[in-house]
């Protein structure tokens, strides 16, 4: 079982989340080109900060850094959000969140292991 501290909770502008089981993962799983551009606000469960870096650019690897900066209000509004999209289940905390998005909980078995999707997002348009 994952420390809430490695547990990963990243929401992106449309408030689709992504939840890594540790900074590692965090790196693999994102896109340089998407954090350059700002994309992601990542949080650890306990509600930390975690700095999310492409130094090289679109194309170069994402750094990722767990910060002793207590951002424990964003995450709160951020999940606020994305529950109050998902009338059909009770809202969870950070940790609950997360460890219910890793285990593939009820929903999430439909729409992949890590992520819940957000189903009024809109589709962008392909990047040139």
């Amino acid at each position: 079982m994952n420390h809430p501290a490695d547990l990963i909770l990243d929401f992106d502008r449309d408030e689709e989340l992504a939840v890594f089981p540790s900074l590692p993962a965090t790196e693999a799983g994102l896109e340089a080109i998407d954090v350059a551009d700002g994309e992601f606000a990542a949080f650890t469960a306990e509600g930390r900060l975690v700095d999310l870096r492409a130094p090289e650019g679109a194309e170069g690897p994402v750094l990722v850094a767990r910060t002793e900066e207590d951002g424990r209000e964003d995450p709160e509004r951020h999940l606020a959000r994305f529950w109050s999209r998902r009338p059909d289940h009770a809202p969870l905390g950070p940790e609950d969140t997360a460890r219910l998005l890793l285990d593939g909980g009820p929903r999430a078995a439909r729409r992949g292991p890590r992520r819940f999707r957000n189903p009024f997002r809109r589709r962008r348009a392909p990047r040139s």
